[in-house]
């Protein structure tokens, strides 16, 4: 156990509610005055909520130590429900010493209600339930009316509800709407700051002989809180597995990285469930590192691996027994018309292009029809020589001219757009 290897006196991180080791956070602290002023003030009805596993039961435990200490012996703590009324009633019963209690459970309310009357002081009984909202509408109305007994303007019955959030909608039921209006205040508690939550750590290791070694990180403190979301009982879970992890491994100071393998750890039922599940659909597969789901941490990408060798539909490239991919008779088929469609455009693209250059004499000249037609014309003048033309200088002189010269080209104008060019705005 890693309690010899920290030389620790006790488990620091325990699940089991002690009193000793009862953390005073912001939001206890604030639970307690309100019970303990509850209390002082006489309320017929102190409702205390809290979610699962922020230690409502050891402010119960430790309301009932503190009563004790005081002298106060008409407390009785109900931890479980499923007692219903006729057992809170023996338990009050019990404690009163009436005896012997009748199986009826209206004959032995009656017997409370006379020992009440009987006694010469006023002496008042606290009921403390804890999980109330496990409580059926019948119970909660019956333990309505027992609050409600008074004699000589007196209510000797005090009730101290510790209930999960959930407990104040069912007091919005019309069945118990009498009972809601009869509680005149409620408090709730909220989670751990992040300043809690490490100020919770650290006391806890105190009070288990820790001097300084474990130690942990503030990276790692920032960890366990997000996992945990600021509950104590979770904050418990996820440090108990650091210290675990952390001793196997000889470590002094607990790391970031150790978080993600006590999470792990955890919630290692939940891995076991799901692996059954895979294998369980076919026994070929093989499922490693699966990771569950988490409502308190996100889901770190590089802790969640997948062993690509044992997945058919992975193949290894690298591999000696690796094969190429066939490509289908569709793909061939539909590769072939890209191919197609590909080659035709190009062909158009070239006769347009083409018929552009012919057609546009002034941007093209060397391309234009006129200087083509004059080319073709030339051979034919040459060979007529004796029938040359006069140039303006054999007129002027009065002499015979030469060879008679090439005419220059020229481009004739447009008259219509070629239809097969398309228009540029």
């Amino acid at each position: 156990m890693y309690k010899d290897f920290y030389h620790l006196t006790a488990e620091p991180f325990n699940t089991h509610p002690k009193t000793d080791t009862f953390f005073i956070s912001s939001t206890h602290k604030e639970a307690w005055y309100y019970l303990l002023f509850g209390i002082d003030t006489q309320e017929p009805f102190i409702v205390l909520t809290g979610e699962y596993g922020m230690g409502k039961t050891l402010l119960c435990l430790q309301l009932l130590k503190i009563a004790k200490e005081k002298g106060m012996s008409r407390v009785e703590y109900i931890p479980t429900t499923n007692e219903g009324y006729g057992g809170i009633l023996r338990r009050m019963a019990t404690n009163m010493g009436i005896s012997p209690l009748p199986e009826n459970e209206e004959i032995l309310q009656d017997m409370v209600y006379d020992r009440f009357r009987a006694e010469k002081g006023k002496s008042r009984f606290y009921l403390i339930i804890d999980d109330a909202h496990e409580l059926d509408t019948t119970t909660l109305a019956k333990l309505k009316y027992l609050s409600t007994f008074s004699y000589n303007e007196f209510f000797p019955v005090i009730m101290i509800f510790v209930a999960h959030p959930s407990f104040l909608q069912d007091l919005k039921t019309p069945a118990l709407s009498s009972l809601n209006q009869r509680i005149k205040r409620r408090y709730h508690l909220s989670r751990f700051s992040l300043e809690d939550t490490k100020n919770y750590i650290y006391y806890r290791l105190l009070k288990s002989g820790g001097t300084g070694v474990p130690s942990f990180s503030d990276a790692t403190i920032q960890k366990i809180f997000v996992y945990s979301g600021g509950v104590p009982r979770l904050v418990n879970n996820i440090c108990d597995a650091c210290l675990l992890i952390g001793a196997s491994n000889h470590m002094v100071s607990i790391s970031s990285a150790i978080v993600e393998d006590a999470k792990r750890l955890v919630e290692g039922s939940l891995v076991n469930t799901e692996e059954k599940a895979v294998r369980a659909l076919d026994s070929s597969y093989k499922s490693v590192n699966i990771q569950p789901f988490s409502d308190h941490l996100p889901t770190d990408d590089s802790a969640s691996r997948v062993d690509l060798s044992s997945n058919r539909m992975v193949t290894d490239e690298d591999g000696p027994e690796a094969t190429p991919l066939k490509i289908s008779v569709s793909g061939k088929r539909l590769k072939k018309a890209v191919m197609i469609v590909l080659a035709v455009i190009l062909l158009m693209t070239l006769v347009l292009l083409s018929q552009l250059f012919m057609k546009d004499d002034k941007q093209f000249p060397f391309f234009s029809s006129n200087t083509v037609m004059e080319m073709k014309r030339q051979p034919e003048q040459s060979d007529k020589a004796d029938m040359k033309a006069p140039t303006l200088r054999d007129e002027l002189s009065g002499k015979p001219s030469g060879q008679a010269p090439i005419p220059a080209a020229r481009s004739e104008p447009m008259t219509s757009l070629p239809t097969d060019v398309p228009l540029k705005k």
